[in-house]
């Protein structure tokens, strides 16, 4: 095979190899600077929330620790907090057990439970932005959005009319922030997928597929490389045939 016959056969090869890896090579690109040119604490919405830890408002009478454990007595863990509910601090106990958490009045340590109207003053407490931008609230049991695990079923959600598209979704127990999305997140998360090539959970960084287009990428490479010696050789020997 003449080195010009063997040149072609290495650059259709190639240019097969261009198209079939070269397209994943520019979504790495892409994926790659959004992942890098957004600040990740803004990825994460830390601009969108704030701490809304506050002091035992004074003049409270506490129940004490005895009598919150003689009236639950499989609690595992215990907390006391300020929690704003019905439009008004309250001091609560957060009693963990292994079923879960949930929340108990400080003072008459009767059990609380959260409703939509509590989960509404505690998102609006937390997000930094109009608190009357509430678009939706959506109390979920099954089939959670991919943005949020399955794992903290069942979940409230709260939706904002905002910039972002903001979601924040809080314990149905505890009314506590568990997790935060908004628009850029989602675009990262999206990046993510693209990046790493898991097309499902978006966890696995070891997929066959990303391997097998790191490899794929490899060849393509070297194809390259071998053509670009073909072409230097092929134009020295031109320009000593011209002399």
């Amino acid at each position: 095979m003449t080195q010009k016959k063997r040149s072609s056969s290495w650059r259709v090869w190639h240019r097969w190899l261009s198209l079939i890896f070269g397209l994943q090579m520019v979504v790495w690109t892409i994926s790659g600077a959004y992942m890098v040119f957004f600040d990740l604490d803004y990825i994460h919405g830390d601009h969108l929330v704030q701490d809304i830890s506050q002091p035992i408002p004074k003049g409270v009478e506490i129940s004490s620790l005895n009598d919150l454990l003689s009236r639950y007595p499989e609690t595992r863990k215990t907390s006391l907090k300020s929690v704003w509910l019905n439009q008004k601090l309250q001091p609560v106990y957060k009693i963990e057990r292994n079923e879960g958490a949930f929340l108990v009045n400080a003072e008459s340590l009767q059990r609380i439970d959260i409703t939509e109207q509590h989960i509404k003053e505690l998102a609006n407490q937390y997000y930094t932005k109009d608190p009357d931008a509430i678009e939706s609230v959506v109390y979920m049991t099954d089939n959670p959005p991919t943005e949020v695990s399955g794992a903290l079923l069942p979940i409230w959600q709260v939706n904002y009319d905002d910039f972002g598209n903001t979601s924040l979704y809080l314990s149905e127990t505890t009314g506590e922030l568990l997790v935060k999305r908004h628009t850029f997140w989602r675009g990262f998360d999206i990046a993510w997928m693209l990046h790493i090539m898991d097309y499902d959970e978006r966890v696995d960084i070891e997929t066959w597929w990303l391997k097998g287009f790191i490899i794929g990428t490899f060849i393509l490479m070297i194809t390259g490389t071998v053509l670009l010696f073909y072409t230097i050789t092929f134009k020295r020997k031109s320009t000593g045939g011209a002399q």
